[in-house]
C-alpha cells in the first residue's frame, strides 16, 4: 500500500489466474497451500507473547490509517506479488485481511484439534 502510494507511472498488467480466483473468493481457500520452497521460511519464533501483542496492535493501528487513503491512491499504481500478480494499494489492503483470516481459520483448527 505504502508502495502504490509513492508511485507516479501506471502498470498496466494485472493479477494472475491464481490471484484472480483469489480475490474473486474474497480469501484463501480452507486448504493446505505449499509455498515454495524460496517462500517457505521458517517462522521466527523467538519474540516474547507480549512483543508480539505489541506488534500486532501497531498492525492494527497502521492498516486503520490505511484504510481511509486507499480508495484515494491511482488504482493503476500497482506493486508486483511473487504469487498473485500486480495489485493495487486497496488490493493490497484487502491480502493483509484476507491473510488474517486464513492464519485465524488455521489458528481455530489448531485449538480444536488441542480440545480432542
Amino acid at each position: 500500500m505504502e508502495t502504490c502510494a509513492t508511485l507516479n507511472d501506471e502498470q498496466p498488467l494485472g493479477k494472475t489466474e491464481f490471484g484472480e480466483q483469489l480475490y474473486k473468493l474474497g480469501g484463501f481457500p480452507p486448504i493446505k497451500i505449499r509455498l515454495p520452497d524460496e517462500l517457505n521460511d521458517p517462522p521466527n519464533n523467538s519474540e516474547s507473547k507480549d512483543e508480539l501483542i505489541s506488534r500486532i496492535n501497531q498492525l492494527i493501528i497502521r492498516l486503520s490509517q490505511w484504510e481511509s487513503k486507499v480508495d484515494h491512491i491511482n488504482p493503476n499504481y500497482k506493486v508486483q506479488h511473487g504469487g498473485f500478480g500486480w495489485l493495487n494499494a486497496r488490493e493490497w489492503l484487502d491480502l493483509v485481511y484476507m491473510h488474517f483470516r486464513h492464519h485465524l481459520r488455521q489458528k481455530s483448527e489448531l485449538e480444536q484439534r488441542l480440545a480432542k
